[in-house]
């Protein structure tokens, strides 16, 4: 491989005149043309100037990799860390959100809600909170979560068969 050029090389190379300067030489009867001695100079320099541009050319592929990479993990490092979907249902402020949001109570749930005291008394809960509920309702929800606290679940079922508050108000006793 060439050796680079040192500073002064590329100085002398820098100040070498625009025009080369030729002389025609005669010996014996035969002519030739000879360049001056700043063409012969860079002449020389030209394998070792091709070197250096190719290095040069391989460092700056290897700085512009270099700074991809870098960019792409600067660009990662900034983006939040995706919350688990747990995580996310459990913040605080989105809570508010699904608080006020009306529930409706699929076919699945109330079909569940027919043998599961706990499926029951969900979907009771979000038949008493609607906008619409009637006191029955929340005297349901209330006669219900009582008969479960006590663990007396045929009061429960009872309490959620029934249509009267005044049948309610009795179950309660």
């Amino acid at each position: 491989m060439a050796t680079r050029l040192t500073e002064s090389e590329l100085d002398d190379l820098e100040k070498a005149p625009e025009d080369v300067t030729l002389t025609l030489e005669r010996e014996r009867g035969r002519a030739w043309v000879q360049p001056d001695e700043d063409a012969r100079t860079a002449l020389r320099a030209v394998p070792r100037l091709v070197a250096e541009v190719r290095r040069l050319r391989q460092r700056v592929q290897d700085l512009e990799g270099e700074h991809d990479r870098l960019s792409k993990e600067a660009r990662r490092a900034s983006r939040p860390e995706p919350v688990p979907e747990r995580a996310a249902a459990a913040a605080p402020e989105d809570l508010g959100s699904l608080l006020a949001a009306p529930f409706r109570v699929s076919a699945r749930a109330a079909a569940s809600a027919k043998d599961d005291p706990l499926a029951a008394l969900a979907v009771q809960v979000a038949r008493s909170l609607a906008e619409d509920a009637s006191e029955v309702e929340r005297a349901r929800l209330i006669a219900m979560a009582f008969a479960a606290a006590e663990g007396n679940l045929e009061t429960f079922w009872q309490a959620r068969k029934q249509r009267s508050l005044g049948k309610l108000a009795a179950l309660g006793r």
